[in-house]
């Protein structure tokens, strides 16, 4: 391992815990924070120094947000796509969605998948459920948020 051993970890673990708390309003460090939370004995410096890093990403993009006037819709729109054994050296599909709120792109993903499909078909099925899942989560976090959906949210494939 990379770093010398922390000798008091107690503040790494702290840092840690608050940042697992922010990711409920900042899904964008949840994937780094989750790995560092994976780490709690034996602490290194590079672990603290990952945190550190974290925090100046934070403290960077305090002020970025999402700008939503007073005329748009705060509807989910959802869009979703397949390709079905795009790749020719293995037959495996590429996937992908992404989700507006009004005008604003709130999420979106791309990924190659871990099985081959036997069908175009079970390719688009598996990733409306992927969208659907995204689709759901977002939902939740409105409501959390105090944005509760009032109508359906659409999903394109």
């Amino acid at each position: 391992m990379d770093g010398t051993v922390l000798d008091n970890p107690t503040l790494y673990r702290q840092l840690v815990g608050g940042l697992v708390y922010l990711t409920v309003t900042r899904p964008d460090i949840a994937y780094p924070v989750h790995v560092l939370s994976q780490f709690l004995s034996p602490l290194r410096t590079t672990h603290y120094a990952a945190v550190l890093r974290i925090l100046r990403y934070i403290k960077g993009t305090l002020f970025h947000g999402l700008c939503f006037s007073t005329h748009s819709s705060l509807s989910i729109q959802a869009y979703s796509d397949a390709d079905w054994a795009g790749d020719p050296s293995d037959r495996r599909s590429t996937t992908g969605y992404y989700l507006f709120l009004g005008d604003a792109l709130i999420s979106w993903r791309a990924k190659k998948q871990t099985f081959t499909a036997r069908s175009s078909t079970e390719t688009e099925y598996r990733d409306f459920a992927d969208t659907t899942t995204e689709v759901v989560s977002i939902c939740l976090r409105l409501k959390y948020l105090g944005a509760p959906q009032s109508s359906s949210t659409n999903v394109f494939l």
